[in-house]
């Protein structure tokens, strides 16, 4: 079943209610009460000059209705950059820029977020502004067409062609969950964005875009009133909007499946993963997270995968694991937050490599890994990890906005404490024994998916299913134990079977 936003109010406006004056020589009309409040505000208050902004809704792609896939997405889309009822898009923008604020919006699978910051002494201006972009869009018929056409080009020109990294992500990921609420990528399909109209969008406002589905996050220069006008300002929307999306367990997976995209390209991508039921919630979480980032922190150069792949043999850029949802792989370092999902999965992306080199390193990740699930960690190891996880995850939360970010998360997830810091806390109590067992419990290197997008794929498909020993021949001297260690993977069997390996053509992703 799908978790459920829980609503925790870390602030309340205490107001009395609104009375006409008594009219000369007549009695005194009955108090007239302001609207019951019903949208629901998280505060972090700090002393700051400016507030940070990031409206929750509990909808995303999970929202798609069949055929329509995008809409939820086309959807915030449009309200963010449409214009309102009030003002067009570039009048929109005229207004924002004295005050020197934007509004963004990030859709995920199962949340949306408009972001904003603003001075404080602009807040008189602003908060009319980015209430009336949810409440009162424009939905102009331009900017559909305009919206549409680039999230189409975005699927077409710019994930099946620009980048074979993200190519390969997303490819996996809506791979894993087949036939699932998460089994398109969010910015829709071919055909789904080619159906939706404008009234289909305006329908899909109404029923996703509600009140009940709905928290207001502010962070900074903060108080009980700014809460309220928030609370009055977002009543005009919808009370209630469409049952929630129930999102099932994916699928299990049996044998290593490999789907090889045929693409005209200069290297090849590689990524594997399978579904994982660790969620933060789950009391494997922190052990798993500490062998997570043992054999691959993200953008860290410290873990088993980077420095076997890359800082030992230079076959590519880096190599990293992930036990949640990460986007926006190779353009931060930090955690992109509000990603939150009831399912996670288990997931190693190995960047780039040379032709000539794609099966020595598919066969050198999968041997890398199951080492790595046999012998699991030592203490030094353990250690190692534990500190610099506690003095690097101080810096996902160095801002308000992230801070922000992460409570919300934590209602998403049910969290009783902050996780960052109370994850820190309980790293700190874990022994190499619990960890060790975490890894043969939840990590393995069969029954996965694998997709692997690089050019002769047909070639690369008969190697990999009649077992073709891996030959590897480096550009520059490496040194003799790593030749020696080259002998246990060239001829490394992971477990693939010819009739698990498919060839698709690159033109065919995400089409339907």
């Amino acid at each position: 079943m799908r978790a459920r936003i829980l609503i925790v109010l870390l602030a309340l406006m205490i107001s009395a209610p609104a009375c006409k004056k008594k009219k000369a020589g007549g009695p005194a009309p009955a108090p007239t009460p302001e609207p019951e409040a019903r949208v629901e505000v998280l505060m972090i208050p700090s002393k700051v000059d400016a507030v940070d902004f990031r409206i929750l809704f509990s909808t995303g792609s999970v929202d798609d209705p069949e055929g329509k896939e995008g809409l939820t997405a086309l959807t915030a889309g449009l309200m963010a950059e449409g214009g309102t009822a009030s003002h067009t898009y570039p009048e929109l923008l005229d207004i924002l820029y004295p005050m020197a604020a934007e509004v963004h919006v990030q859709v995920d699978r199962e949340l949306t977020v408009f972001m904003a910051r603003v001075h404080r002494d602009h807040l008189d201006e602003f908060v009319p502004l980015i209430a009336e972009i949810i409440v009162k869009p424009r939905f102009d018929e331009k900017a559909f067409s305009r919206l549409r056409a680039d999230a189409l080009n975005h699927i077409r020109k710019e994930l099946r062609m620009a980048s074979d990294e993200q190519l390969s992500i997303q490819a996996l990921d809506t791979w894993i969950h087949e036939d699932h609420p998460y089994g398109h990528v969010v910015a829709g399909t071919v055909k789904g964005l080619e159906s939706i109209t404008l009234a289909d969008v305006k329908a899909h406002w109404a029923q996703v875009f509600s009140r009940d589905r709905l928290v207001v996050g502010l962070a900074g220069a903060v108080d009980e009133t700014l809460s309220g006008r928030m609370r009055v300002a977002f009543e005009p929307l919808p009370e209630k909007g469409a049952p929630a999306v129930e999102i099932p367990d994916p699928e299990p997976i049996s044998g290593i499946q490999v789907r090889i995209i045929e693409k005209n390209t200069d290297s090849t991508a590689i990524t594997m993963g399978y579904p994982l039921d660790v969620r933060r919630d789950h009391a494997d979480y922190h052990a798993l997270w500490l062998a997570q980032s043992a054999l691959g922190e993200h953008r860290q150069s410290s873990g088993r995968l980077f420095q076997t792949i890359r800082e030992e043999r230079g076959l590519n850029y880096g190599d990293y694991a992930y036990i949640e949802p990460y986007v926006n792989h190779g353009r931060t370092t930090k955690p992109t937050l509000n990603i939150a999902r009831s399912h996670h999965t288990f997931s190693l992306w190995i960047r780039p490599v040379q032709h000539k080199h794609r099966l020595f390193t598919v066969r050198l990740m999968f041997h890398t890994l199951g080492t790595f699930i046999e012998k699991g960690l030592d203490q030094d190891e353990l250690d190692r990890v534990r500190g610099f996880l506690a003095g690097y995850t101080a810096i996902f939360e160095e801002s308000l906005d992230r801070r922000l970010g992460y409570a919300l998360d934590d209602l998403f997830y049910g969290a009783d404490e902050p996780f960052l810091s109370s994850s820190r806390a309980a790293m700190q109590g874990l022994s190499l024994d619990q960890v060790n067992a975490a890894i043969k419990k939840h990590v393995r290197a069969g029954d996965c998916k694998v997709v692997i997008v690089t050019r002769d794929g047909e070639a690369l498909k008969k190697e990999l299913g009649e077992g073709v020993a891996a030959v590897i021949e480096y550009d520059t001297p490496k040194p003799d134990e790593v030749h020696e260690a080259d002998k246990q993977v060239v001829g490394f069997d992971p477990g693939f079977k010819a009739d698990l390996i498919e060839v698709v053509p690159v033109e065919s992703l995400f089409e339907e």
